[in-house]
């Protein structure tokens, strides 16, 4: 009788050790962040010496390295490794543009590669796990096979004995061969159930020669390709080519080496991973090819759309930037002053990352219009734009405001009600005085942000909402944070991206755009409201505490009022941008009609505005509030042009 294999050793409950080595900080850094999200322990070097160290030192259960190092490179590693601990699995990051190399780590025992920029960290994942399993398996296997040795050994020793006591045991070597038939049957039986397990896989399974013509096909791909396509060119059956595909690794294969490939069939439109696995005769020879292909167009499609929206943005961004040079706005933010486009290639970056955001500036600076015009641009455009005042809600209150509550959960909680975060699922949270939310709140929300869930108030199951965060606020949160105000992780979790929104004092180039705008958007009908030259320069000269909202309310009210509740200068000296008053020009003493000193000084008033705004007719005739064509007429008559 045959013995029974061992028992398999207990598993080991701690978390499988991976040692990450790359000397870019910031893709090391996010691999193992992402790794331990995962669930591994993760152990980090910065560069191929101390990555040999640490591998001495802590004998990790993976090793993820990356080629291209300064002193010792990953090749060079995966030779050191693979002399001292060949058992120790190994995954290789590699760039575009060096697949030689990474095939060359494979031949030093690399297990896989996977290729940088690394979009889905899904992949380092499923690539981490799968070889951590395949050691885990070749160890097994070893196991197995010293068994099956000792098996082998002992069996060899029983035979002899049984050779020397054949006469004398003719009953037991009778036994012995109905042992032998029983066996027999028992590994025809085990053939049949591979060639079920075979025909029932999902994916598709052939076995082709080297000059590429099928010998098998399994139930799956027989029905994909709707016959039996024995002793067919594969490249024919299955890409519909008369020449190989061109992501065949059939030499690979061949020359005894496991080849693994991923394509775009043009048969069917449809992307597949595979395996081409080299198939020895008895004399250890490869003389066949099984191919393992599985369908991946579920996981491309949305890596296919990622790179499509990827490219969409930046040719938004392109156009963005583009659209900024001379223009006096940007989307609903006016201004075009050097502090403003400062502000807006700001946004332009904030808006292709999905980062947290705080923006700081003085009460009436914009806050809220910056964060919707981040929202707008970014890839959650289509989702909600949820606003909160922090400091308008109560502390009784707030957590139930942002979390939600169940019915019943407190007297008045008549129905459940969704929380802020429920309400930003898909869009973003924008956190209008962020500086306000008391230090316990701060906890809860950090573990919302980094996706640890949330409960609602009176409820008992946690759940989870896909949400971006862009703060505002007027205050110092570093003074916050030294003073206890303001945790620091949930500080350091919403100061990803700053934007500081400069003071409307600072930005006094911005001034005639935003008036016009003011006195387009308040003035009734179609007229717009002009401001007397004095006025202007008395705005001009005003230090605006209040910002653009003071500025705001100034224009409504003399738009509604006729009047300016600001102490002005009575003469006040001339401020650029703004013309000068217009002067006759006559000498002293000296007197002319009526008639011809207003068409001088309609003809120098035109000019003054004219170049004030830089010849920009259709802004001049709004302030002077006629139209174009009146404005043109007039330019013709005094010779402007």
């Amino acid at each position: 009788m045959i013995a029974n294999i061992p028992p398999a050793p207990p598993a080991d409950s701690r978390a499988p050790t991976i040692l990450v080595i790359d000397d870019d900080d910031v893709i090391r850094e996010s691999m193992a962040v992402y790794l331990e999200d995962s669930g591994f322990t993760v152990i980090q070097a910065a560069d191929g010496r101390e990555g040999l160290t640490r591998f001495r030192r802590e004998r990790p259960d993976l090793i993820l390295v990356d080629l291209r190092m300064p002193e010792v490179d990953g090749l060079e590693l995966l030779a050191t490794v693979k002399a001292e601990a060949p058992e120790t699995p190994t995954l290789v990051v590699s760039g575009t543009g060096v697949l030689q190399d990474a095939i060359e780590a494979l031949h030093h025992g690399a297990q896989d590669f996977v290729t940088k920029p690394i979009l889905d960290m899904a992949v380092l994942e499923h690539a981490a796990r799968k070889a951590l399993e395949r050691a885990r398996l070749r160890r097994e296997n070893q196991r197995y096979r010293e068994h099956l040795e000792d098996e082998i050994r002992s069996r060899t020793a029983d035979l002899k004995a049984r050779s020397q006591a054949l006469q004398e045991a003719n009953k037991r070597l009778t036994a012995e061969m109905a042992e032998r038939e029983r066996t027999a049957r028992d590994l025809a039986a085990s053939e049949a159930r591979l060639s079920a397990m075979l025909e029932l896989f999902e994916g598709f399974i052939y076995i082709c020669t080297p000059d590429h013509r099928i010998e098998y096909m399994n139930r799956k791909l027989r029905e994909h390709i709707g016959r039996d396509a024995a002793d067919t060119p594969c490249h024919q059956v299955l890409a519909g080519s008369d020449t190989p595909c061109p992501w065949c690794v059939k030499d690979q294969a061949l020359a005894g080496r496991t080849a693994r490939w991923e394509a775009r069939n043009p048969r069917d439109g449809r992307w597949y991973y595979g395996l081409n696995n080299p198939i020895y005769n008895s004399r250890g020879k490869v003389e066949k090819i099984q191919v393992i292909a599985v369908d991946i167009t579920d996981r491309k499609q949305p890596e296919d759309a990622l790179r499509e929206r990827e490219i969409r943005f930046r040719e938004e961004n392109l156009r963005l930037r583009s659209s900024l040079k001379g223009s006096g706005h940007f989307g609903p933010i006016i201004g075009k002053s050097a502090p403003m486009q400062k502000v807006y290639d700001t946004i332009l970056k904030a808006a292709q990352s999905p980062a947290s955001v705080i923006i700081y500036g003085a009460s009436g600076t914009g806050k809220e219009l910056v964060a919707q015009t981040i929202h707008d641009l970014s890839a959650r455009s289509q989702g909600p734009f949820i606003t909160v005042n922090c400091g308008a809600i109560p502390d009784n209150l707030i957590e139930s405001e942002f979390f939600g509550y169940k019915k019943g959960a407190f007297t008045g909680a008549h129905a459940d009600k969704q929380g802020f975060l429920d309400m930003a699922h898909g869009g973003t949270l924008f956190l209008d005085e962020v500086g306000e939310i008391n230090p316990n709140l701060q906890v809860k929300l950090l573990r919302a942000i980094e996706g640890g869930g949330y409960t609602p108030v009176g409820g008992d199951r946690k759940i989870s909402a896909d949400f971006r965060i862009i703060a505002a606020t007027h205050r110092d949160l570093q003074q916050q944070v030294a003073q206890g105000a303001m945790r620091s992780d949930f500080f350091y979790r919403i100061q990803v991206i700053p934007v500081h929104l400069p003071p409307l004092k600072d930005r006094s180039a911005d001034l005639p755009d935003l008036i016009h705008h003011f006195l387009t958007q308040f003035s009734p009908g179609d007229a717009i409201e002009t401001l007397p030259v004095q006025v202007l320069r008395g705005l001009q000269q005003h230090h605006w505490p209040g910002n653009v909202r003071e500025l705001a309310n100034v224009i409504q009210r003399y738009v509604t009022l006729k009047e300016i509740d600001l102490d002005l200068p009575e003469t006040p000296a001339p401020a650029p941008g703004l013309p000068r008053p217009p002067q006759a020009g006559l000498p002293e003493g000296k007197f002319a009609p009526l008639a011809d000193v207003l068409k001088q000084a309609e003809k120098t008033y035109l000019k003054q505005c004219l170049e004030a705004h830089r010849w920009k007719r259709g802004r001049v005739a709004r302030i002077m509030g006629i139209d174009r064509r009146t404005l043109f007429r007039k330019m013709k008559a005094h010779g402007l042009s």
